[in-house]
């Protein structure tokens, strides 16, 4: 089985890439565990709850189903946002990648304020979905940060076929890099949910911020070395 590595100029390039699209896995797994420990419900990965939608159709006036309705509605308005704002962009980074981490940011603060369950619930499905789709329209490889179905479908499709056309390293890497990271985020969620509840995602947010600062900044310098 052969292995197909990468020339090493581009080496650094898709470091980058890795390290960040595993930190927005680790991003992800954390809110969605502090949501499922405080509020019951999950805000990223919506497959049981698409299910559980069409069960409560019968009586939509239960809780359950209003809470699960507003959250898929949630997550699917933040990835169309991501698909109008980010469908110019060619790469990872950039002012609009910037701020659409940061509008994750306000999204999650705004999440960890409101004490209406039907409106918390929402924002942080909203926030999980901007995040989701701008990482599924990276170049080259879409790469999925809040669900991992898929995922583990391309990685066992991609190890098995490999005997024939070669392992992709990195996407292999990726993809390992942020099943594993977002299974950290999970269980680190857990901890400070357990402690703090709502609050636990203002630590993320501010994670969030952060991104958005370093990638506006590496897109800055990306460009002035090119010119």
């Amino acid at each position: 089985m052969a292995l197909r590595i990468y020339p090493a100029k581009e080496k650094s390039s898709r470091l980058l890439a890795l390290g960040y699209s595993g930190a927005l896995a680790a991003i992800a797994g954390y809110v969605n565990s502090v949501a499922l420990l405080v509020w019951l419900f999950p805000v990223g990965n919506l497959t049981a709850l698409t299910t559980s939608v069409g069960m409560h159709a019968s009586n939509p006036l239960l809780y359950s189903g209003r809470m699960i309705a507003v959250i898929v509605i949630g997550f699917l308005i933040g990835v169309m946002g991501a698909g109008v704002v980010l469908a110019p962009q060619r790469g990872h980074t950039g002012p609009r990648h910037g701020g659409w981490l940061l509008a994750e940011a306000v999204l999650l603060v705004a999440a960890a304020g409101i004490e209406h369950p039907l409106i918390r619930a929402p924002l942080a499905a909203a926030a999980c979905g901007l995040q989701n789709g701008m990482t599924s329209g990276f170049p080259e490889m879409a790469v999925r940060t809040t669900h991992f179905t898929g995922t583990l479908t391309d990685l066992g499709l991609l190890v098995a076929r490999g005997y024939w056309h070669g392992v992709d390293v990195w996407r292999a890497a990726v993809l390992t890099t942020t099943i594993v990271l977002f299974v950290g985020g999970a269980a680190v969620g857990v901890i400070v949910g357990g402690n703090i509840g709502d609050h636990a995602l203002l630590p993320v947010a501010a994670v969030c911020a952060a991104l958005a600062g370093v990638n506006v900044l590496h897109n800055r310098r990306s460009y002035a070395s090119q010119n």
